[in-house]
């Protein structure tokens, strides 16, 4: 029973304490169950050869009645020919048959019992070993969501504390210069037109004026 308590030994070990003594959990996890699946193995093999040695047992006991009906039979034979001596033979090994049946069963429930135990111990072995498989799932899903929040972390992290931010406000005033340049631009060309047209009515005034002149040294005679 060697192999079952060692292997019982581990399946009940403690995953999160394998969890953080191990550099990559998951591939530690995968190899655990690897592991007690061939230590199970080995364990279903014994269970065969138990179950084998039952077998063969029962066997034996088959032949060996068989071989006291036989026994009886020829005693019967010989008293009917008058022959005891051969009788007590058969008698004899009659009787040394039936001892070695005795012996057989006694065998045969002894290994009875330790077939039943055997094959509860390896039901509680694969109960053991699919918890086992589904605590593998648990925290091999949870060490990933952990990593990725962890990365994810650091990366906000590193983002929060790169110069790009502060090249972004540099890119900012940029861009304000930029647009307060463009509306000087065209303030610039609003007053160069507003000038232009200021020019003209004044010269517009200023021939008003001269013809007006005209027409009244005309209307005067100081042409």
């Amino acid at each position: 029973m060697g192999l079952f308590s060692k292997l019982k030994d581990l399946l009940e070990a403690n995953f999160r304490d394998l969890i953080d003594k191990a550099e990559d959990p998951e591939k530690m996890l995968n190899l655990y169950i690897e592991r007690a699946m061939e230590q199970l193995k080995e364990f279903n093999l014994q269970v065969n050869r138990a179950v084998a040695d039952e077998m063969q047992l029962r066997q034996k006991i088959s032949a060996t009645e068989s071989e006291i009906q036989s026994w009886l039979s020829q005693a019967k034979v010989a008293v009917q020919q008058n022959r005891d001596d051969l009788a007590r033979i058969a008698l004899e090994r009659k009787q040394a048959a039936e001892q070695k049946l005795g012996d057989l069963k006694l065998q045969l429930a002894e290994q009875e019992k330790v077939v039943a135990e055997l094959r509860s111990s390896y039901r509680q072995l694969e109960e053991k070993l699919q918890k086992a498989r589904d605590e593998r799932e648990k925290l091999v899903l949870r060490q990933r969501r952990a990593k990725a929040m962890k990365e994810a972390g650091q990366a906000v992290q590193k983002l929060s504390q790169l110069d790009a931010l502060s090249d972004f406000e540099r890119m900012r005033d940029k861009v304000d210069r930029l647009e307060a340049e463009a509306r000087a631009t065209n303030l610039a060309v609003n007053n160069t037109l507003e000038d232009e047209f200021a020019r003209l009515q004044a010269e517009a005034g200023k021939a008003a004026v001269e013809d007006e002149l005209a027409a009244l040294k005309k209307q005067l005679g100081k042409e």
